[in-house]
């Protein structure tokens, strides 16, 4: 039965530009245990797409050990929403505000919903070769943006409180039964090491 696997990326540096922040050490643990799970949860038929922002290639680099067939490509639709600055409003008021109301946005920045809306075509695609080919999927991401497509594409009830209770890294899988009809998600975080909660 193939499946879907939903990540958000291990735990990185917080200093420096953000599409360039490494894992810190707590990151480089979490990613090794991250790829030995995934070897287990995977077929040998499977395809890797991962934002371009070096945690989360490096997150989901391990896996390459346990199969050295996998080719992680990078997709710029994976990269997390940018959801600005404000005078106003804290990071975590706006990322709130967000989740409330799809369409709030901070000035010359995208509302959830115009992200979406700017990504969906990506996701149809991905998902029309997933469904027409014998493959499993993971797609590696950012928090926010995980929640976005889950509760967009997926129309899976995610909201604030979902993502507050989010990991660094989180997991999501869902599987599909031999017609391609999408089964339940289930998050798992069993056996990664040094799970962390922001």
């Amino acid at each position: 039965m193939k499946k879907i696997i939903f990540i958000r990326h291990c735990k990185a540096e917080m200093g420096g530009v953000d599409k360039e922040r490494k894992l810190d050490e707590d990151g480089i643990a979490q990613s090794k245990s991250l790829g030995k799970k995934l070897s287990h949860l995977l077929s040998n038929n499977v395809k890797v797409y991962s934002s371009p922002f070096t945690r989360a290639i490096q997150s989901i680099t391990t896996l390459k050990e346990h199969n050295n067939k996998i080719e992680i490509e990078s997709r710029t639709f994976l990269e997390e929403i940018d959801h600005g600055k404000s005078k106003e409003l804290s990071k975590h008021e706006i990322i709130k505000k967000m989740w409330e109301d799809e369409n709030f946005f901070i000035e010359g920045h995208d509302s959830q919903k115009k992200h979406f809306e700017g990504i969906k075509q990506d996701l149809d695609t991905i998902m029309d070769e997933f469904t027409n080919g014998s493959h499993d999927l993971v797609l590696v991401t950012h928090g926010n943006l995980l929640g976005i497509i889950l509760k967009f594409y997926f129309k899976k009830n995610f909201g604030f409180d979902e993502w507050k209770k989010m990991s660094m890294p989180d997991l999501y899988i869902l599987p599909f039964d031999e017609n391609s009809k999408p089964q339940d998600f289930v998050r798992d975080v069993e056996n990664i090491d040094k799970i962390y909660y922001i």
